[in-house]
């Protein structure tokens, strides 16, 4: 059986008020998965209960077959709005300082950082304080800290937000790569689960569209078979 992450019937609660309703997804290896939804739809809520960082009320997580737990959960690599970098840093020594927290050997460290530092366009960065990084090289460095342990699946939520149109197409092909196997030593292809406010380029990116309304599954088909204006259009109706 192919090796995937799964949500099945997840529901989580924050007080009264129910963030997700019996969401079933799953992201298999090397399938690319875009999730579209207006503000408030429980977009973000379900990535970080999906990365095993937030428990569910009801239904289960599951990663090959078995529940998500500190015991697996390092197969999955967590992109946020916060890139979890030190700005007082530079960007080798924020690098390093993750690596370590993976318990990479130190010279197993420093060879990770050198070559995602090469591989991501940051090697004429690396000893600049992150706080002095534009935003699109902030969300590669983020990027280069989240595959510093070669996980199977990524999730990334918004991480084309506020980069300009040049760094949002870099970061586009960079994850064409990676999801391909690029950049990692097994040459495997990476899972990518991703949310984003620009329909036609999540389109573009993904193999299945999913859309999200009120914390529910609204809709899903093959990104190849479906269009921006018949996602618009759902999402639209979806809100009234």
């Amino acid at each position: 059986m192919t090796d995937m992450l799964e949500a099945v019937g997840v529901s989580r609660r924050f007080g009264w008020r129910w963030a997700l309703r019996r969401v079933d997804l799953a992201l298999a290896q090397g399938q690319r998965v875009a999730i579209v939804g207006a503000n408030g739809s429980g977009k973000t809520t379900f990535l970080r209960v999906f990365s095993g960082l937030l428990r569910v009320n009801e239904g289960d997580v599951q990663l090959g077959g078995r529940p998500i737990s500190a015991l697996n959960r390092s197969r999955v690599g967590f992109l946020t709005h916060n890139p979890f970098l030190y700005s007082a840093l530079n960007l080798k020594e924020n690098l390093e300082f993750f690596a370590k927290l993976f318990r990479l050997p130190a010279e197993v460290a420093t060879e990770k950082t050198l070559y995602l530092a090469g591989l991501l366009g940051l090697e004429d960065h690396l000893n600049e304080p992150v706080q002095s990084l534009s935003q699109g090289l902030v969300q590669r460095a983020a990027l280069a800290r989240a595959m510093l342990h070669e996980p199977d699946f990524f999730l990334l939520d918004e991480p084309f937000t506020g980069l300009d149109l040049p760094a949002a197409e870099g970061l586009e092909s960079t994850l064409r790569n990676f999801s391909a196997g690029a950049g990692f030593r097994d040459g495997a292809p990476r899972s990518l689960l991703f949310t984003d406010h620009d329909i036609p380029r999540a389109l573009g990116l993904a193999d299945w569209m999913v859309v999200f309304s009120k914390g529910e599954v609204i809709f899903r088909a093959l990104a190849m078979e479906t269009s921006a204006g018949e996602v618009s259009r759902v999402m639209a109706v979806s809100e009234k």
